[in-house]
């Protein structure tokens, strides 16, 4: 009876180390995925749909607010150039927001292998890349959260859902308030 009863205890605590550890498993997967470039295996840790909502509505958002900030609320042809801009984002969106539209973003931003040929007078002189600092944490049993850290205010995030027990998906991206404000 004893050995049954620490079989199960070793059991649940393994299946607990599991499930804690699912989240950060699927960002290395992830990351794995963008590093080589692999639209496929990145589409099975991405919630395209959510994702699309999810980025519409922030950029729908700030350019809302910059439209009436800069044209006010009064302004008749405010409500159609908002109305006219939120058709082409959606658009935008659509085609960004999908496995080959987030390869060719990260090919072409400065995590890709041509930002090296790019670099900054800061950049290390060996030519050796520089490791990205993030915080990975849990915001939630179903809700895991990935902030970069510039040494300032972390802006942005990453935000995993659980789909399952044990497998997260990609679901919302927090916009840097400076990057939405361009």
């Amino acid at each position: 009876m004893k050995k049954i009863t620490i079989a199960a205890a070793v059991a649940v605590i393994a299946v607990a180390a599991i499930t804690y550890a699912s989240p950060y498993y699927a960002l290395h997967q992830i990351k794995t995925a963008l590093a080589e470039r692999n639209a496929e295996a990145l589409a099975t840790h991405v919630d395209f749909p959510a994702l699309r909502a999810s980025v519409k509505a922030q950029l729908e958002s700030n350019m809302a607010r910059s439209i009436e900030a800069t044209a006010g609320s009064d302004n008749p042809l405010a409500a159609l150039g908002q109305s006219i801009a939120n058709a082409m984002l959606g658009k935008m969106v659509d085609t960004m927001v999908s496995p080959a539209g987030v390869v060719a973003l990260v090919n072409k931003s400065a995590v890709g292998p041509q930002a090296g040929a790019d670099a900054s007078a800061d950049a290390p002189a060996d030519g050796a890349q520089q490791k990205a600092d993030y915080s990975a944490s849990y915001a939630g049993v179903n809700t895991f959260v990935v902030r970069a850290k510039d040494g300032k205010a972390q802006e942005g995030a990453l935000v995993l859902l659980r789909h399952g027990v044990w497998d997260w998906k990609l679901s919302s991206i927090e916009i840097a308030s400076a990057m939405a404000g361009r």
